[in-house]
């Protein structure tokens, strides 16, 4: 499946380089230097991915942090798309204000190439998942505790409370990664109740109503699709 990000920054090194890295990983991206071209964008092409700087002037509305607009618009009128929120400001409280307003997750400039592919991929990983639409919400409900309670922890660095955020977040991985794999049990236990089903109706094709299995291969029948 192909994916179609959008990034959105005022800054044209910062674009260029993002650009580079997604064609080297193999993304199809669009770029904009504003709000304003970025939510036409949004208007004419379905994004998976919405990577944004959250300081940014909005040509809009003359606001300082278009990439909060972003975002809001994101939800309002793309909620499919997940949004990665970039910061130069290393601050807890810009990545809580974020993620509470949607975001899936942040990332704090200068960042390495490797850690925006690392996003990326878990954001893809968790819009891999049988129903998305439910865990998904499911992951920022759990992930929205944790910020409410480290936006509490005034005790703590910025930089501790970072850290301590990416060990939760890893944490919350783990549970879900071990839920897809449930998920891939179930898909081959589908697939494999198709199949018995599809042959159990050929069968049928060749014996009578009258028949003494006729019975046993009907609730064969029943049973496979009540299961699917």
């Amino acid at each position: 499946m192909e994916v179609k990000i959008l990034v959105v920054d005022d800054e044209d090194d910062v674009r260029n380089m993002i650009a580079a890295a997604l064609e080297k990983f193999g993304y199809s991206s669009d770029m904009a230097d504003s709000v304003k071209i970025a939510t036409e964008l949004m208007e004419s092409t379905e994004y998976d991915i919405i990577i944004t700087d959250k300081n940014m002037p909005d040509d809009i509305d003359g606001s300082q942090e278009g990439g909060m607009n972003i975002l809001k618009y994101a939800k309002k009128h793309m909620p499919t798309a997940e949004v990665l929120i970039m910061t130069g400001y290393a601050t807890i409280e810009t990545a809580i204000e974020a993620m509470k307003l949607g975001a899936f997750d942040y990332l704090t400039k200068p960042f390495l190439i490797n850690e925006l592919k690392e996003k990326i991929d878990r954001i893809l990983e968790y819009k891999s998942v049988i129903n998305p639409e439910n865990t998904i919400p499911i992951y920022k409900t759990l992930h929205n505790e944790v910020l409410n309670l480290l936006e509490n922890k005034h005790d703590l660095t910025d930089d501790e409370r970072h850290q301590l955020l990416k060990s939760l977040d890893t944490k919350i991985d783990h549970f879900f990664r071990a839920q897809k794999e449930w998920e891939k049990v179930v898909l081959i236990q589908r697939e494999a109740l198709a199949k018995i089903g599809a042959y159990v109706e050929q069968l049928k094709e060749h014996i009578t109503p009258t028949d003494p299995s006729y019975g046993f291969v009907e609730k064969i029948c029943e049973e496979s699709n009540r299961r699917l």
